[in-house]
């Protein structure tokens, strides 16, 4: 999809040990590098990463992989090791006094999309038992975090935002807006500190799951909260070896920080520490 474009970049890339997403340029690559002064980290982009990985030119690559997308392939017989690093998840809170617990992407596009199947702009128009309340619709999008980006892919399918949605709201005002404002519905990275309520999330298109699900570490890492796009690692198995003690950083509890302070869902670390000990038992 076209709202993902931003991720991509058609820069050529040499051969490198970990290329991929550009989420992970900054203190994560810096993190790795610093396990091995040989190690060459370039993530210039989910594309470029994944080709060079499928032409055999890196050993590890960190794909944001979109619904329905293949995993990526190696020629021959290369195996590859496949782990979910983290997710970039969109959290839908609003007022604690709003009677609502749950919310679909179905509601939820009627809520912010431009050219919505059944427009909503009152409370009421989503929970027929709510009281007439106008919505303020807001999007939390700080800086290297993609929440609009997501949301537009995952909900709006690519369509714009409708005219009277708030864009890139900065985080302190969005939890004023949720402690204030009795109608907002905000979009955020991760939930909010203290203020507004979570909403869980159902999917319910056709042949998808109607449960709605929180956003905690668990429902995210195990693909059942919908409102996310995981980021998946990919490595050649036969690189494991040289690659283990970056790979033992990568799951380690520091890196897990970095990418939570980046607005991401870390994998939970029961889940990490299984990872390495299936490194440590090849």
């Amino acid at each position: 999809m076209r709202i993902f474009a931003f991720l991509f970049s058609c820069a050529a890339l040499g051969a490198a040990d970990f290329v991929g997403s550009d989420l992970l340029a900054g203190p994560v690559a810096r993190g790795l590098e610093k396990t091995d002064a040989k190690l060459v980290v370039d993530f210039a982009g989910t594309l470029p990463g994944r080709r060079d990985f499928q032409q055999g030119a890196a050993s590890a690559v960190v794909l944001m992989q979109r619904d329905r997308e293949v995993a990526p392939s190696l020629p021959g017989k290369a195996g590859i090791l496949e782990f979910r690093l983290a997710s970039s998840a969109v959290v839908v809170a609003t007022h604690v006094g709003n009677r609502l617990d749950h919310i679909s992407l179905e509601q939820l596009a009627n809520a912010f999309a431009r050219d919505a199947r059944i427009l909503a702009r009152n409370w009421n128009d989503i929970d027929p038992g709510a009281r007439s309340e106008l919505m303020t619709p807001v999007v939390s999008s700080p800086m290297g975090t993609l929440v609009l980006e997501v949301f537009q892919g995952v909900v709006l399918e690519g369509q714009p935002f409708r005219s009277d949605v708030r864009l890139r709201v900065e985080p302190d005002l969005a939890a004023d807006l949720l402690a204030s404002r009795a109608g907002s519905i905000v979009l955020l990275p991760r939930p909010p500190a203290g203020r507004g309520k979570v909403l869980q999330v159902s999917d319910g298109r056709p042949g998808r799951p109607s449960t709605a699900y929180g956003p905690d570490e668990n429902n995210v890492h195990n693909g059942d909260y919908p409102l996310q796009v995981p980021l998946l690692l990919y490595v050649r198995q036969d690189k494991l070896a040289e690659l283990k003690p970056a790979l033992r950083w990568l799951f380690s509890d520091e890196a897990a920080a970095l990418l939570e302070k980046q607005g991401l869902y870390p994998a939970p670390r029961p889940a990490r520490l299984r990872f390495v000990q299936r490194l440590d038992t090849r």
